[in-house]
């Protein structure tokens, strides 16, 4: 078996392993194209393979992104593409794949890696983290109506995708900036829908910003209204594009969107009716993962006032003995002189890192062992905090 990375030319090349994957399969020849024209978007990834007798049997893609932890925005590794043959599973190609690309992104400077898993209990075994699901919420359009009543401060506007797409960046580009965990594609990848131009807009601005953004599509009349990411960056924006959907009344039977872990969809409305989900299923969808790959790269990241001593156990990224202090509100990392009784695996370090495990729910998942003394110190380096990954990828 031979491991290597492939040029943008051998690209379809991964394509038979990557469709029978994640298509309906046999492809149908429209199918093919389609495809086709999704990979011409990815051909800048770092795609490694493993090949035997010349064929493409495994193959993981690297995605050069960035993503906001604790508000500093790093170098990412976005990691997709996770395929192998249906004669090839269960021989460890993926995880020596895994380990070659983890390995490189770390090399690049990417400090931190997030996935979307094909099961959860594969990647913890590689460092990673879940985090908490987005929500999906579905309700008739009637369940808004007392929005349709009020005098909110701003306007909307509504368009192709193409003609609104510079709003989209600009909301992208400040959530990037303030929001934790929030993702960004590189600039290869990122106007994918803009150039296919497919969907509708709808905008929120108010002062001559815009502060809020809907992409959406319409099925039939007296069908669906089918809505990606809601993107608001204040309960205003949300309201008014809120209100737009409602007067979507007289036309489609339901609306569907997806919106972040923290957004409370049930307080939206006085009489808000509609269900409200969020779903890990094996193998899709899946709630993202999330690892740290660096730790002394991520020092000045926001911290808590306090000191404590670890040991990251079995890792070939973070393992060893560290010595963290948020001394001035800024972490600093430096390697420790001695074993630590805090004992983590670097899933739960990432955890830590990314606010989604304290210290006794650590212990209660089996992710290390922690000192009742050392509790209240890792607590207040690492406080609490919600992440929200965004993109699918």
């Amino acid at each position: 078996m031979e491991i290597r990375q492939i040029t943008e030319d051998e690209a379809a090349r991964v394509l038979p392993v990557r469709a029978y994957a994640f298509e309906a399969t046999p492809l149908a020849p429209q199918r093919i194209e389609e495809l086709n024209r999704f990979m011409s978007f990815r051909l800048k990834n770092t795609t490694l393979v493993a090949e035997e007798d010349g064929e493409v049997v495994a193959s993981v893609a690297g995605i050069p992104m960035r993503q906001n932890v604790r508000g500093v925005v790093h170098p990412m590794l976005g990691v997709a593409g996770v395929v192998s043959h249906p004669l090839a599973r269960r021989r460890g190609h993926v995880r020596t794949l895994m380990h070659d690309l983890l390995r490189r992104g770390r090399e690049e400077g990417r400090l931190i890696t997030a996935l979307h898993p094909f099961r959860a209990g594969f990647y913890a075994r590689l460092g990673y983290v879940g985090l908490t699901a987005p929500r999906t919420v579905t309700l008739r359009p009637e369940a808004l109506a007392s929005l349709l009543r009020l005098d909110l401060p701003g306007e909307v506007r509504f368009r192709r995708i193409a003609e609104g797409w510079d709003d989209v960046l600009t909301l992208q580009d400040r959530f990037l900036h303030g929001r934790h965990g929030f993702t960004e594609f590189p600039e290869y990848r990122r106007h994918q829908p803009r150039d296919d131009d497919e969907q509708w807009l709808v905008t929120a601005h108010r002062d001559g910003e815009v502060i809020g953004a809907l992409p959406y599509r319409i099925t039939d009349y007296g069908g669906d209204l089918t809505g990606g990411v809601l993107l608001c960056e204040s309960p205003v924006a949300r309201a008014l594009i809120l209100r737009f959907l409602a007067g979507h009344v007289d036309q489609v039977g339901e609306i569907t969107l997806r919106t972040a872990p923290s957004e409370r969809p049930e307080l939206w409305s006085t009489d808000f009716t509609g269900t409200i989900t969020s779903t890990a299923a094996v193998p899709h969808p899946a709630p993202p993962m999330v690892r740290v790959l660096d730790l002394p790269a991520l020092a000045g990241l926001p911290a808590g006032e306090a000191r404590v001593t670890i040991t990251v156990v079995d890792d070939d990224y973070v393992g060893g003995g560290w010595e963290l202090d948020g001394a001035g509100g800024a972490l600093s990392v430096k390697p420790a002189a001695a074993s630590s009784e805090v004992r983590l695996t670097a899933a739960a370090l990432s955890g830590l890192v990314y606010g989604m495990l304290g210290p006794e729910e650590i212990v209660a998942r089996g992710l290390g062992a922690v000192p009742v003394a050392a509790q209240d110190a890792l607590s207040t380096l690492f406080p609490p905090a919600e992440p929200w990954v965004y993109l699918d990828f």
